[in-house]
């Protein structure tokens, strides 16, 4: 899972956690000082907590189990896709090979020649 994917699901829980248990809380201790209307904190208490619940399965439906249901949807076509890539990396690292080993082989038979022409002026 990338870090943005990450970032997301736990800033997603974070207010879920925040909807659905900090502010029922402090709507609770608004209640039981007699700061806040009963009714009107029952009545909020309640859509934070719904509220909540639906941000955190929503989070956790998006960032975790979608991701992971597709890749395993693609698994097989992925899988054959990287092998193929990887076969064609091989090719190519093949043919590079191939090519440099012809050049040594050429640069080898220069050098020979050249250290033949200098036995030859040296007279050894």
């Amino acid at each position: 899972m990338k870090a943005s994917g990450v970032f997301a699901m736990v800033l997603s829980l974070l207010l879920a956690a925040l909807l659905g248990f900090y502010v029922p809380l402090k709507i609770v201790e608004g209640v039981s000082a007699k700061s806040l209307d009963p009714i009107f904190g029952g009545v909020v208490a309640v859509v934070s907590v719904i509220a909540g619940a639906a941000l955190g399965f929503f989070a956790l439906v998006f960032t975790v189990v979608l991701p992971f249901a597709e890749s395993e949807e693609r698994g097989e076509t992925s899988y054959a896709l990287r092998l193929r890539e990887i076969e064609e990396r091989l090719t190519v690292y093949r043919a590079r090979q191939r090519a440099m080993l012809e050049e040594l082989d050429a640069i080898k038979k220069e050098l020979e020649e050249i250290r033949d022409i200098l036995k030859e002026g040296m007279g050894v």
